[in-house]
């Protein structure tokens, strides 16, 4: 009996080691595989902080680059320049997109060196601009106040005009919009701008105007320039104008 009751003792024992060292083995590998875990999650968390330096590092080196050699690194546009002669007479409405440029490159830089009130440049858009521009534009009162705390803007930074230049109107594949490029010579320096226009119902409209890169300048032609000779640029006067020119796009 006895010798019965000892091996009992010695079995239980025995299967209680067993399985106490397999719990231990077990516990152990569960540990080693968190261990693991852990480390694998530090070392991606490392590379993709790493990676994100690498961007941002990146992303400082280009824009701490100097101007001139980020141009170098674009295609820039090449426009054939305009240069305009005098002033430039209004229309009741352009047809011709070539003539529309000349007109609301006028206008823009007259507006830019306070040759013209905020009323007059707010006329200008509600009579010229597409449907787009004038549905965005806010109640009379508001958008001349807009303009003329622009202007007054300008005029804090004692912005003279000296003289402007633009290139040759750039139509889209279906002739229904186009862009060019202005260079305005002021005291502020030399500034680069796109225009944008569409045509509506048979007319040519304008879009917006944006700072933009520099162009590479074309030659002007001698018939473009002094076929750009004509004047009045006020679009307030812009209705009173009854003369009609054969324009042909």
């Amino acid at each position: 009996m006895k010798l019965h009751r000892k091996i009992l003792i010695l079995s239980l024992l025995t299967t209680s080691l067993l399985m106490t060292g397999c719990f231990n083995t077990a516990f152990q590998e569960k540990i080693e595989e968190k261990q693991k875990e852990k480390e694998q999650a530090k070392k991606a968390s490392a590379e993709k902080k790493a990676e994100k330096k690498d961007k941002e590092n990146e992303t400082y080196e280009k824009l701490a680059k100097p101007l001139d050699e980020v141009i170098n690194e674009s295609d820039l546009d090449t426009g054939k320049i305009i240069t305009p002669v005098g002033d430039v007479k209004a229309k009741n409405s352009y047809e011709n997109s070539g003539d529309f440029s000349i007109y609301v490159a006028d206008v823009l830089y007259k507006f830019y060196t306070q040759q013209i009130s905020p009323e007059q440049y707010y006329e200008f858009l509600t009579k010229y601009g597409s449907r787009s521009t004038v549905q965005e534009l806010p109640s009379k009162e508001d958008a001349i106040t807009i303009l003329g705390s622009l202007q007054g803007l300008y005029k804090s930074k004692n912005i003279q005009g000296e003289s402007y230049v633009l290139t040759e109107i750039m139509l889209g594949r279906l002739k229904k919009e186009g862009h060019f490029y202005r260079k305005v010579i002021t005291t502020n320096g030399e500034e680069y701008f796109i225009s944008t226009i569409a045509k509506e119902d048979g007319a040519w409209k304008f879009v917006e105007d944006s700072p933009s890169p520099p162009f590479e300048e074309g030659e002007v032609a001698a018939e473009e320039t002094q076929a750009n000779s004509e004047v009045n640029t006020e679009p307030d006067s812009a209705t009173e104008t009854t003369e009609e020119t054969s324009n042909n796009e």
